[in-house]
């Protein structure tokens, strides 16, 4: 293994630690690799950003001697011209409304074929089709059938019919109105749960780095990561300790005082 990259994985296993000590406290090695975190990612949009869209679209195109890119070039950098005070930060608005309309422009349409459409689709399901399928309800097919079909446009109804302010919700209006919130708190559920799961997967990930779990056995031989981790947490821990006495003492001199 070439040395950087050993030296990357020791680094790895050192940055997880000192994030996961936020379960500790919101201390300095916690905040020293969150701003790590944060800059270098801001580091990596920009050099893509430059490198992915403003060289190819905007410096090569100069150097080939296409002069029309200055006006893109013009409308970017009036868009910096917002903090300089009032007398010049309306030239702002002349970018802003290029990029909304453009915006508006090619990607209404995209968007709408793409997600509404395919939404409006989905909830108009052919039975007959699922039915020969799965049936009524599958388990092997994660609950797909007629059953889950109809429960969706139901469902789906319900949710938009709660929505509805226009008239008075009278008796029946109300049962399917609670039915509605009831969908929508499940859905809302599903996705939180999802979520989680995606975290603890997460966690999962690290904690298989920290133990040597996600590498071959020879660059674990190398890297020797349990070694890594019990130094990174009793430097983590040191840290900590001494932090800790001297937050105490600034406390302690600060009710003195």
């Amino acid at each position: 293994m070439p040395t950087e990259q050993l030296v990357g994985a020791w680094i790895s296993i050192f940055l997880t630690l000192c994030i996961f000590s936020y379960l500790y406290d919101d201390n300095p090695i916690y905040k020293l690799a969150e701003h790590l975190f944060l800059g270098v990612s801001i580091g990596i949009a920009v050099t893509e950003q430059y490198w992915g869209t403003i060289h190819p679209n905007l410096v090569e195109r100069l150097l080939g001697g296409n002069f029309l890119s200055l006006f893109p070039l013009v409308l970017v950098i009036l868009l910096f011209t917002k903090p300089f005070g009032p007398k010049i930060s309306w030239l702002a608005r002349i970018p802003i409304a290029f990029i909304v309309a453009a915006y508006a422009g090619v990607k209404l349409t995209g968007e709408a074929n793409a997600n509404l459409m395919t939404q409006v689709a989905q909830s108009m399901p052919n039975l007959q089709q699922i039915y020969a399928e799965h049936g009524i309800w599958s388990w092997e097919a994660d609950g797909a059938g007629v059953f889950s079909a109809v429960f969706l446009v139901v469902g789906l109804a319900a949710c938009l019919l709660h929505f509805y302010f226009s008239a008075p919700h009278s008796r029946p209006m109300q049962v399917v109105s609670r039915f509605g919130v009831l969908v929508l708190m499940l859905s809302f559920g599903a996705s939180f749960g999802y979520t989680v799961m995606g975290r603890i997967s997460l966690a999962i990930g690290r904690v298989q780095e920290l133990i040597g779990l996600d590498k071959r056995p020879e660059d674990v031989a190398q890297i020797q990561p349990q070694t890594v981790t019990l130094i990174s947490l009793a430097i983590i821990i040191a840290f900590l300790a001494v932090w800790r006495v001297q937050q105490g003492r600034a406390e302690d001199t600060e009710a003195a005082s």
